[in-house]
């Protein structure tokens, strides 16, 4: 019945004619335009919200830079403030910060802080030491769980991985050309009902 409607609708688009060839290739035409269009929504129906975001699930578990933490945080005005007993951040820190002031000036509205640098990365060894402080895993922990909350989550208080599934998803929604809010609160809210984001809370030894 709908592929009658459709046809339907093509044909009103027909010049007027009464070569019979000329009608039937019309018809053709369209049936091979209904076909495709029918592949397409069936195609498009059975993409999971994984597919549209164009990740696996080893991409939304897997533990990201400490910088990208971070950087991510910081945009959220959450500052890890016991960074900076970490020498190695400290020294980073201090570098960034002059290398600011002799391109900028000390008092310009031009100077960014490290963590608005969009390619920062730490090397190895800091990523551990950023990783390892308690104040970093919490704080992302509590954003998670207010996210979490603010999309109908009802369940325990999350573990650091499923943290980090949230944080992923929110990631790559920001790489997203023509991101809507419906469509991030669509992938959040398909995150936490997801098997893998409930396994997460049980990590296997």
């Amino acid at each position: 019945m709908h592929d009658q409607e459709s046809l339907a609708k093509l044909q009103q688009s027909w010049p007027e004619t009464t070569d019979y060839l000329r009608r039937v290739g019309q018809i053709n035409n369209d049936l091979m335009a209904l076909r495709e269009m029918a592949q397409r929504d069936t195609y498009e129906s059975s993409l999971t919200w994984l597919d549209r975001l164009a990740v696996g699930v080893a991409d939304l578990t897997s533990r990201p830079n400490a910088a990208v933490v971070m950087r991510f945080l910081f945009a959220r005005q959450i500052v890890i403030r016991t960074a900076t007993e970490v020498p190695e951040y400290l020294e980073l820190r201090e570098a960034f910060d002059q290398e600011q002031t002799e391109e900028y000036g000390e008092e310009s509205s031009a100077r960014e802080h490290l963590l608005e640098s969009p390619t920062l990365t730490f090397w190895a060894s800091l990523d551990q030491a950023m990783w390892e402080l308690p104040e970093l895993q919490e704080s992302l922990m509590g954003w998670a769980l207010e996210t979490a909350t603010r999309h109908d989550y009802t369940g325990p208080a999350l573990t650091l991985t499923q943290a980090i599934i949230l944080l992923n998803v929110c990631l790559f929604l920001e790489q997203e050309p023509e991101q809507s809010p419906g469509w991030a609160v669509e992938c959040l809210r398909s995150a936490l009902s997801s098997d893998f984001f409930e396994k997460a809370a049980n990590p296997q030894p």
